[in-house]
């Protein structure tokens, strides 16, 4: 991706540097893989290997003091063995969710310095034509569920009766919120579970009739799990996602 390229050119070699065809094996080859990474599916990384004379954390400085300023100091970490930092530019909304510069250092001896550095694109993929709420639904139910993900005994709630209904300016309000959810591009991860109930949005095409959809969130990682024709995309979740569907429900639930 061109946007990985110029980010990874980005970086300013400091003086005496030169460049490396692959990882150096300093310290047992730990420059091989990036010290960190955005948590993203759709992610490029692109790497380069530098070696340059002085000690690692005055390397890192250097090049913290000699990047372009659109980019903006983020996370560190620091030695030893190893010292990194990563650099951020301003996300794209709606095309390219992170994009980082990630340069980490490590002593190779000789008064040298190892650099690894990585320009690391995240982006935002489309949503699929066919996964949104049918056009066909008339009918929604709102119920408060308990989250599946929660651990057994944790937060004991008492749950409102689930509401069904049919107005239908009212449902293609909640349709329209569902709908307007991205993808969620962060896929299978270890998160803590939600402690509170959660909302779920059954959509049907008249009272007592099959499910067309079903929309059911927070979930971990900030999810909302959306199931349809068989198929459960993850959707992200914006913040306030449960009191978005209250209001638009006209609901006065307390959930916690």
């Amino acid at each position: 991706m061109a946007d990985a390229t110029a980010i990874l050119t980005a970086f300013v070699p400091p003086p005496g540097a030169r460049r490396l065809a692959k990882a150096p094996g300093t310290d047992g080859g730990l420059l091989k893989f990036p010290s960190s990474s955005v948590v993203s599916i759709p992610l490029i990384d692109d790497a380069s290997f530098w070696l340059a004379p002085g000690r690692p954390p005055a390397v890192l400085a250097w090049e913290q003091a000699h990047l372009p300023r659109r980019f903006t100091p983020e996370d560190q970490d620091f030695g030893p063995p190893s010292w990194d930092r990563m650099f951020a530019l301003p996300s794209v909304p709606g095309v390219l969710t992170d994009r980082e510069l990630v340069v980490e250092v490590i002593a190779a001896g000789g008064g040298q310095t190892a650099i690894r550095v990585d320009a690391q694109v995240a982006w935002q993929p489309p949503r699929p034509h066919g996964e949104y709420v049918p056009s066909a639904a008339r009918v929604v139910t709102v119920a408060a569920v308990p989250d599946v993900a929660a651990p057994a005994g944790a937060g004991q709630f008492r749950l409102p009766a689930p509401v069904t209904i049919t107005s239908a300016p009212v449902v293609a309000r909640l349709a329209a919120l569902v709908d307007s959810l991205q993808l969620s591009t962060i896929g299978v991860a270890s998160c803590p579970a939600f402690l509170a109930p959660v909302v779920q949005l059954t959509f049907r095409a008249r009272p007592g009739g099959p499910a067309l959809a079903v929309a059911q969130g927070p979930a971990p990682c900030g999810t909302v799990l959306f199931t349809l024709g068989g198929r459960q995309p993850a959707l992200q979740v914006p913040d306030g996602f449960v009191a978005q569907v209250l209001k638009l429900a006209d609901l006065r639930w307390r959930l916690s």
